[in-house]
């Protein structure tokens, strides 16, 4: 082998070793289906919050497809329905705090992470607490840009950060099990310009939550209820879901 061929040779191994996976990411059609493949079935589902910093306030969620219910229970018991980052009915005089679960697993989820903000373009592999992880969005080393980080094998969503008009929101899901053939955490953590919310999580059941009787307006009462305690109203005042555009 001459030396402009042994040169060749040796730039090609560099290349392949300095580029990894990135070079080799899923297009748009493949990451949705990879994501169809291991969530496409799950269309619904039913779980609890609870919250370590405050005993004694539990919230009961049911979802489907975007649909959501939440019953507040502490002192009293609040209800509110809604879609996506929308609350169409509510006992509370003034707004309704939203879910962190509600961006765990979103429809269409590559169109809508777009719209966004997030620049699925950019795209990549590295890791997160340790997990070989998919990033979208950001390179690992950017603290502040909109990202996703899907577990490289599950494709569960371990890092949903972006920008809302509050600041920099980002929630952690982790402690991840099997339910019914599903990755599902059974905790977040939910960061809004600084501040931190710890979420415990226990699951219900999954699929069981499709009538669409419960996410209609008519299905909150009508009469007026007094907000619940915290952290109710940190999740009300700063946790958004960004608008689809």
């Amino acid at each position: 082998m001459n030396r402009l061929s042994a040169a060749v040779v040796v730039c090609l191994l560099v290349l392949l070793i300095a580029v990894p996976g990135a070079a080799f990411t899923p297009d748009d059609e493949e990451l949705s289906a990879s994501l169809t493949a291991k969530y496409g079935p799950l269309r619904s589902w039913e779980a609890e919050m609870s919250f370590p910093d405050y005993p004694g306030v539990r919230v009961e969620i049911a979802y489907a497809s975007g649909q959501w219910r939440q019953k507040w229970q502490a002192e009293t018991t609040v209800e509110a329905v809604g879609f996506g980052e929308k609350v169409i009915g509510a006992c509370t005089p003034g707004g309704f705090a939203l879910s962190p679960l509600f961006v765990w697993l979103v429809p269409n989820p590559v169109e809508t992470w777009k719209e966004w903000g997030v620049a699925v373009d950019d795209r990549g592999y590295g890791f997160y607490d340790g997990a070989p992880c998919f990033i979208l969005g950001a390179e690992p080393a950017d603290p502040s840009s909109s990202v996703i980080y899907l577990h490289n094998e599950t494709r569960a969503p371990l890092l949903i950060r972006y920008m809302t008009e509050v600041g920099l929101t980002s929630v952690v899901f982790s402690k991840y099990k099997v339910l019914a053939g599903y990755s599902v955490p059974q905790q977040c953590v939910v960061t809004v310009d600084g501040t931190t919310l710890t979420v415990n999580i226990t699951w219900k059941a999954v699929n069981g939550a499709g009538d669409k009787a419960l996410y209609v307006k008519e299905s909150v009462s009508p009469i007026p209820c007094a907000e619940p305690p915290a952290p109710f109203d940190f999740l009300r005042d700063s946790f958004r879901i960004p608008s689809r555009r």
